[in-house]
């Protein structure tokens, strides 16, 4: 029995908003025409609905939420909306039925993030946070393989990249209060952290967090210090204003360290355990690497969880955690 094959036909899904993170999730869709397939795009904007969906064979393309939502083919959607439309369209979406994968972060305060949890868990449906930089084959190696390698004694985080100024227009106005680069980059290195420390908060933290682009109101570089429980120490560097770009996740074990280079590759005291080739593609918006195959394994692992199988998406649950720790973050930050 092919234990990675779907348990039932393709996941008719609608991808609702078609801005600049759209094209890696629909290139993942794209790929896995045996687990789902597009039946929609969703944007105000309906030139640029009509070409994506043209672009990614969408059946239809659609001005509104509801109107996805009146569609009986729609059984998923994919929310790649404004951060502070993600948990009024994420309600929606279960409330009408819908299974949903939603652009991290799930939702803008700590109230939404629970009432949205609190109704994945009445309507039993699937509420997934895209969190993709885990779903690589070094992240998944690094799961299975953590019990070998001892007591966990402190993760450091670098994830370094430059824009030069809003990837979107409404970046320009996230206030302090809201969060920038601690909203829309630092929860990718919190998952991470998550992931490694298991269902523990951490017990102290300090932030500190600057500005040296002009072209917005809020920090675009950060340091996070964390002290969990049993004395794991953590370290978080984020930042907009590097010209070379870095990913890199170390974790200190007892017994061994563990270092995630560029995203992707695994090595285990400096000894190469997963490294990927780099062919030049398309796919070389964010990291420069080609991504994509990221946003793939993030909607099979979706996929999977809609059907009722074993799956590793980041679940509401999971989320909600998130959402408490990265707004402590933001506070903390205010207050530095």
């Amino acid at each position: 029995m092919n234990t990675d094959a779907p348990a039932r036909g393709p996941i008719g899904i609608a991808l609702v908003g078609c801005g600049r993170i759209a094209p890696l999730h629909l290139k993942g869709i794209a790929r896995l025409g045996d687990w789902v397939r597009l039946v929609a795009v969703v944007d105000p904007d309906p030139a640029l609905a009509a070409r994506v969906a043209e672009e990614f064979g969408a059946a239809r393309a659609l001005a509104t939420l509801e109107d996805a939502l009146a569609d009986p083919e729609v059984e998923a959607v994919v929310l790649c909306t404004p951060n502070a439309l993600h948990a009024q369209q994420a309600m929606a979406a279960l409330r009408a039925g819908r299974q949903v994968l939603v652009e991290k972060p799930f939702s803008e305060t700590v109230e939404e993030a629970q009432a949205l949890a609190a109704l994945a868990e009445e309507t039993g449906l699937v509420l997934a946070a895209g969190h993709t930089f885990r779903h690589v084959e070094a992240v998944r190696q690094l799961q299975d393989r953590a019990a070998s390698f001892g007591r966990l004694r402190a993760v450091s985080i670098s994830m370094c990249v430059h824009w030069d100024g809003p990837q979107a227009p409404w970046w320009a106005t996230r206030t302090r209060e809201e969060g920038l680069i601690l909203s829309l980059f630092a929860p990718h290195a919190i998952d991470f952290v998550q992931l490694v420390v298991g269902d523990v908060d951490p017990v102290r933290l300090h932030v500190e967090a600057a500005r040296h682009q002009s072209g917005w109101q809020a920090e675009d570089e950060a340091m996070i210090l964390m002290r969990y429980p049993e004395d794991v120490l953590v370290s978080i560097h984020v930042s907009y204003n590097q010209a070379t770009t870095m990913n890199r996740k170390v974790v200190h074990f007892e017994n061994a360290t563990v270092r995630i280079e560029n995203g992707d590759e695994l090595w285990i005291d400096d000894v190469p355990v997963v490294v990927p080739e780099r062919a030049p593609s398309d796919d070389t918006a964010l990291f420069n690497d080609g991504i994509a195959h990221y946003f793939e394994t993030q909607m099979r692992e979706f996929a999977r969880a809609v059907q009722g199988l074993p799956n590793r998406s980041v679940r509401h649950d999971a989320a909600l955690r998130q959402s408490r720790l990265n707004h402590a973050i933001i506070a903390a930050a205010r207050h530095a």
